[in-house]
């Protein structure tokens, strides 16, 4: 759409070119905050230039970034923040690529060891304490915790860097590790996990963002799935070592303490050196007299506040707790929808994200949540998709546990066997990612993964039927719905990454995140709102009047203890539940495929380390390839004026360039 050549003064575009390359509207550019006045004669050469190639005005007013790429980081506030321009500064060499990798790896292990050996200590941790009772009031508020905070990690991520955020991540995860080691009541037990809890929210948000960040986009799904191998093993290894040291759980806590310092240390290792080499360019780029002057600390203090937007943090992060908090609580199960328990949290969530947008929209001088995101297609429908996605997955599986142990009459341990889709999903992560990776594309695999998926929820009629189906059959079903889940969910959060611009990176990967919460906690609402309702009234009338109904279903020992027929008529009961719920399931995902249809086919460049996406049509992009000349090319050969046939634009700058591009915005 537009070429320009290299300017040897200073890096930057030529604004008068006189054959016509830099085109632009008047209205285009006011509209981004840029004054450029041009005469009528020159208005009409350039519309009757763009006209040639099939572009109106309208089409400029619509798409202003795909026409001005040079705009994309002017017109918006955050990529002037701190952190934001280290990322753009920092070149990764081979080797800080293998040693973050290294790093993730570790921290993933740390992070699913602390899950599983944790969990498989609870009770005995509980007991000593006289505490069993408040077992849920833990998993609650971690539950919470860890979906609720991880714009702010991304946004102490945008204002500071990398190493800052994952700095604080490992402190806190460490100390709530010691905490609970040298706890002696359940207070401080329950303080500790919930400061261990900050630093693993922590963690899970920075890993996928660095890993945008170091990586090629046709690489990031696949490099993925390699270091989340630990989530699989580990959870196998936390049970062993709980159980090894049950009666002495105080060392568990302490083997974790020493673990979350050593398995970071390889990223924080490496992060550090890139976080000097950044402010080492940084500072060279900047050094003028302006710059050299030092405010006073309360204006740096105050810029900082301004600048992680703490009150758009509280409402967000706030809001999405509240709205959270009464289904995660399952207080619409205990008290019922109507009941103040469940009105009063939610409308308080709402409202706080109403203002959020107010805020975020009309006041934040640095928003958390830049919300011209929406206005891509493919981010919107991929957020859409994600949560229906979720959605499925608890509202057909919340109760696979109880299901299989009681219309099988097996052990809970056989129950867990059967639960293969975390291994499938870890599966399917491999096999998008190599997908990706060769082919270089996206929502075709996507596609495929959700047919997969799709497949196995309606095979879930058939294998939850009754005593009729074999144990190889279920397992079979679950694998397949695994590997369908791993691919679409991985092929889709490309999709987003491929949509944005390397400054709205970071919330964009976060936004994906938390969606799995949203989508997760609508379906455990639903699925338990139908299964305290609709299974009792299966067996109303039905089961002789001396069993109690309410203990045939939610005690196994009881229902383990009932004759023959009444355990049967209690199976029919799970089996019509439960295909209820697969039905809701499959709506699920047949309203994620409809979202997903408004994915752009983008293909995944092979080296995108300084390229910005900075449009989405909706439309084929048929090329990533940039569009316009680096300007550290020492040649200064302009590139072909020849139009191209592309519907979205794509801005390639090495790191040096951005720096110069970013600087000087904020003194």
């Amino acid at each position: 759409l537009r070429s320009s050549s290299a300017d040897n003064s200073g890096g930057g575009r030529n604004s008068g070119d006189s054959e016509g390359r830099n085109l632009n509207y008047n209205s285009t550019s006011e509209s981004m905050g840029v004054q450029q006045p041009q005469s009528p004669p020159q208005q009409q050469q350039q519309t009757d230039a763009l006209a040639l190639q099939g572009i109106t005005p309208a089409d400029v007013e619509a798409q202003p970034r795909a026409f001005q790429p040079d705009l994309e980081f002017e017109g918006t506030p955050n990529a002037t923040l701190t952190g934001v321009k280290k990322k753009m500064v920092t070149e990764w060499k081979r080797f800080d690529k293998i040693l973050i990798s290294v790093g993730i790896f570790f921290i993933n292990f740390i992070t699913a060891l602390d899950s599983s050996a944790t969990a498989t200590v609870q009770p005995r941790v509980l007991s000593d304490f006289n505490a069993m009772t408040r077992a849920g009031v833990i998993s609650t508020v971690t539950y919470l915790l860890i979906a609720g905070v991880r714009p702010m990690f991304a946004k102490i991520s945008d204002v500071f860097g990398h190493l800052q955020a994952l700095g604080l991540s490992m402190s806190l995860h460490t100390l709530g590790f010691l905490i609970c080691a040298l706890a002696h009541s359940f207070s401080a037990v329950f303080g500790g996990t919930v400061i261990s809890v900050l630093g693993q929210a922590g963690y899970g948000t920075l890993v996928a963002i660095i890993i945008a960040d170091i990586l090629p986009i046709h690489l990031r799904a696949s490099v993925t799935a390699y270091v989340s191998v630990p989530n699989v093993t580990n959870y196998y290894l936390g049970v062993e070592v709980g159980n090894g040291l049950y009666e002495k759980w105080h060392w568990v806590y302490g083997i974790l303490c020493i673990l979350a310092v050593v398995c970071s240390a390889p990223a924080f290792f490496s992060l550090f050196r890139l976080d000097r080499r950044a402010r080492r360019i940084l500072r060279d780029l900047t050094a003028t007299e302006a710059t050299k002057i030092k405010r006073p600390l309360i204006r740096r203090f105050l810029s900082v506040l301004m600048e992680l937007d703490i009150p758009g943090l509280v409402l967000l992060c706030g809001g999405f707790i509240a709205i959270l908090a009464p289904l995660g609580m399952q207080y619409n199960v205990t008290y019922g929808w109507g009941s103040a328990q469940v009105i009063a949290p939610l409308v308080i969530g709402v409202c706080a994200l109403i203002f959020f947008v107010f805020y975020e929209y009309k006041l934040a001088t640095y928003p958390v949540v830049p919300f011209r995101l929406f206005k891509i297609r493919t981010f919107t429908c991929a957020i859409l998709a994600a949560t229906f996605f979720y959605f499925t997955s608890n509202v057909s599986l919340f109760y696979f546990n109880p299901y299989i142990q009681v219309t099988r009459e097996t052990s809970s341990r056989t129950a867990m066997l059967l639960q293969l889709g975390s291994v499938g999903y870890y599966v399917g992560l491999f096999l998008g990612g190599w997908a990706m990776q060769i082919s270089r594309r996206y929502r075709r695999w996507a596609w495929i993964g959700w047919a997969l998926w799709l497949i196995g929820v309606c095979l879930m009629i058939r294998t939850r039927s009754g005593s009729g189906t074999t144990n190889a059959e279920i397992a079979v079903v679950q694998a397949i719905l695994g590997i369908g889940s791993g691919i679409v969910i991985g092929c889709v959060g490309i999709g987003v990454q491929a949509s944005v611009s390397k400054v709205d990176l970071s919330i964009a990967i976060t936004l994906y995140g938390m969606v799995a919460y949203i989508g997760g906690v609508i379906g455990e609402g639903t699925s338990t709102t139908i299964w305290v309702n609709v299974l009792p009234s299966k067996l109303e009338g039905r089961m002789d009047p001396s069993v109690d109904i309410f203990s045939a279903i939610n005690n196994i020992t009881y229902f383990f203890e009932l004759e023959k027929d009444q355990r049967v008529i209690v199976q029919d009961g799970y089996v019509k539940t439960q295909k209820i719920l697969t039905i809701c399931g499959i709506c699920g995902m047949l309203l994620a495929g409809i979202a997903m249809l408004g994915l752009a086919p983008y293909q995944l460049s092979t080296d995108d380390k300084g390229d910005i996406v900075i449009g989405d049509t909706g439309k084929p992009v048929s090329t990533v390839v940039s569009d316009t000349s680096d300007a550290d090319d020492d040649s200064g050969a302009s590139s072909s004026s020849r139009p191209k046939p592309t519907t979205g634009v794509i801005a390639r700058l090495r790191p040096r360039q951005l720096a110069q591009r970013l600087v000087g915005s904020k003194t």
